[in-house]
């Protein structure tokens, strides 16, 4: 068998002498095109960003005001949200869903400091229409808050309700710290 040279055996068949071969019109427009195309993909986002944003903060200030809130509160909370819509969505659902006397101001202090806006609302609302007891839906707020995972802990809460007899109070524990012993859940030591 003989011996295969590798540096002529590429040197043959790719040769640098023909660069009309490599840089024809159809690789050049194709080129042009697909840089044009990303140019777009990066411009496009920033104009239709701009856009919800502004219908963000208005569907934002018309829904905290339609709560109760003064326009101060209403105008700090929506400019300070990274997304107002969201937020806004958190007081009215929970503030729709709650039968005790929780303040607004309490709700809406309550979604700006979750990680998860969006589920916030949700989790407080699964839980009070699934709990019979209304007396605690402060702790109902708190619990959720606290939570990493709200819409998780939320179908916790209401799974366990469904087929558990414990209170309200040890089930939102429970879900929250599902390692912790039942003495330390409810505070005898």
């Amino acid at each position: 068998m003989p011996k295969m040279n590798f540096s002529n055996f590429l040197s043959e068949k790719f040769t640098l002498s023909e660069p009309k071969k490599y840089f024809s019109k159809f690789w050049v427009y194709l080129a042009a095109i697909q840089l044009f195309s990303c140019g777009l993909l990066i411009g496009i986002p920033e104009v239709a960003t701009a856009q919800t944003n502004r219908k963000s903060f208005t569907i934002c200030s018309r829904d905290l005001l339609s709560v109760g809130l003064s326009e101060e509160e209403v105008a700090n909370a929506c400019s300070a949200a990274l997304k107002p819509k969201d937020l806004s969505k958190c007081v009215t659902k929970i503030y729709d869903n709650t039968t005790e006397e929780l303040p607004v101001e309490k709700i809406l202090l309550n979604c700006q400091r979750v990680r998860r806006v969006d589920e916030l609302g949700t989790c407080v609302e699964k839980i009070n229409k699934s709990v019979k007891n209304t007396s605690n839906e402060a702790t109902v707020l708190e619990s959720c808050r606290l939570s990493l995972l709200p819409k998780s802990f939320s179908s916790c809460v209401v799974g366990l309700s469904a087929n558990v007899g414990l209170s309200t109070e040890k089930l939102l524990a429970t879900c929250l710290n599902p390692n912790q012993e039942t003495s330390e859940i409810s505070g005898d030591e």
